[in-house]
């Protein structure tokens, strides 16, 4: 079932007396696509699936340049969400920057929530940017561009008081210049350029991908999204939670695992030996045996 709520769109598979699982897509900007396609007759059999294009974004209404779009706002949408699909509590999985929204979601409505997945997350934008700028420097060193190597290395291991509005500029401007073999930083068991042949394949004009562009823009402009979630335990959510981690990627590195299970010891933690950024296509099966798992034991 998919509908457009509030200028949300919105999509629901499964029995509606199955436990809920709702996906929070990261980016910013990707949009929920990539997941249903692998993963919604996976899921659905067992959990009542619902995802959505995050505002402005894919399929969802686009966002007006002159209208401003914070960190809250996300998180609002996803409790308006719950609130009109009528679930008292559910499950969130989120993937990259989805984990970081599931996460403020869950500690902003810590009675809604069940059980937490975590998938690749990015709970501090700095340590996630430091840990690919890694990547990037092999990437770089590959194709036999060591100055860009070299600087990538140095962005990684600058000083941590560099405020991370300011490393974002630099590593986006770094990125762009990788071009398409950024791609070997994301993808592992499938063809390196799987994601971005997903969407030239895609139903949807490329103007509707290009959403991503204006939300993430006005998200970097409000700068929350690089607040780090990780100082402070007393803030870390209550709730049971599963950390699913790509062997290969670069995203959630071990400076993050690390500090979220050193302050919930609790939560269990799945690696994906042949896996890199996207564990639900690039081992599709394995993943939804273990979400499956999780959320109904």
């Amino acid at each position: 079932m998919v509908a457009l709520m509030n200028s949300l769109f919105v999509e629901e598979y499964g029995n509606k007396e199955f436990p809920p699982l709702l996906y929070i897509h990261g980016g910013p900007g990707t949009g929920s696509y990539d997941f249903t396609l692998h993963q919604k007759n996976l899921l659905s059999d067992q959990l009542r699936l619902i995802s959505f294009d995050q505002r402005g974004v894919l399929r969802s209404a686009a966002i007006d340049e002159k209208h401003s779009l914070k960190l809250s706002d996300l998180i609002n949408d996803i409790e308006d969400i719950r609130k009109e699909k009528g679930i008292s509590k559910w499950s969130v999985l989120g993937h990259s920057f989805g984990g970081h929204l599931a996460f403020l979601y869950a500690t902003s409505y810590p009675d809604k929530v069940n059980k937490m997945i975590f998938e690749n997350a990015g709970f501090d934008f700095g340590l996630s940017m430091r840990s690919i700028l890694k990547g990037m420097a092999i990437e770089f060193a590959i194709i036999g561009k060591t100055e860009k190597s070299t600087k990538c290395l140095e962005l990684a291991f600058s000083s941590m008081d560099i405020e991370v509005k300011s490393l974002f500029s630099d590593f986006g401007e770094l990125m762009g210049e990788l071009g398409s073999q950024a791609d070997n930083l994301y993808v592992h068991a499938l063809d390196p350029h799987y994601f971005n042949k997903l969407v030239e394949s895609s139903p949807f004009e490329k103007d509707l991908w290009k959403r991503a562009m204006v939300h993430q823009r006005k998200l970097v402009e409000e700068g929350a999204m690089f607040n780090s979630l990780l100082e402070n335990a007393h803030n870390f959510p209550s709730q049971s939670a599963m950390i699913i981690k790509g062997k290969y990627d670069y995203v959630m590195g071990e400076d993050q695992i690390y500090s979220y299970l050193r302050n919930r010891p609790d939560t269990k933690f799945s690696i994906f030996e042949n896996s890199g950024h996207f564990p639900h296509f690039e081992e599709p099966e394995k993943f939804s045996k273990e979400v499956k798992k999780f959320i109904l034991e």
